[in-house]
């Protein structure tokens, strides 16, 4: 895993923390901006990956990247905004899942 794997982790982490630990709407919405950064670089990864080699977790992922991306929080307030934050965190996980299992075919 490089750095930037890890640094998306941490991300991935902090938005799945429990709801005890769900940061002030302001955190939330720069964990999103975050998430959402990561999340299209993972999207060009993925994407790369040809779509006869690629999981069907990749499949999945790229498909529920973009729906969510152009539909952003469903509904209003920071209960809303955190529900985004965390759907974006489970996509990016299986994205990486999906970098990490076609990086295993490669080798």
């Amino acid at each position: 895993m490089d750095s930037s794997e890890g640094q998306i982790e941490k991300l991935i982490g902090q938005a799945l923390a429990p709801y005890s630990e769900r940061p002030d709407a302001d955190g939330v919405a720069r964990l999103t901006a975050a998430l959402t950064a990561s999340g299209q670089t993972l999207y060009a990864q993925v994407s790369a990956i040809p779509p006869g080699r690629r999981t069907e977790r990749g499949h999945a992922a790229l498909a529920e990247w973009s729906y969510f991306v152009d539909a952003g929080p469903t509904g209003r307030g920071d209960h809303a905004a955190w529900n985004h934050a965390r759907a974006l965190a489970r996509i990016l996980r299986n994205m990486l899942t999906a970098i990490e299992q076609q990086s295993s075919r490669v080798r």
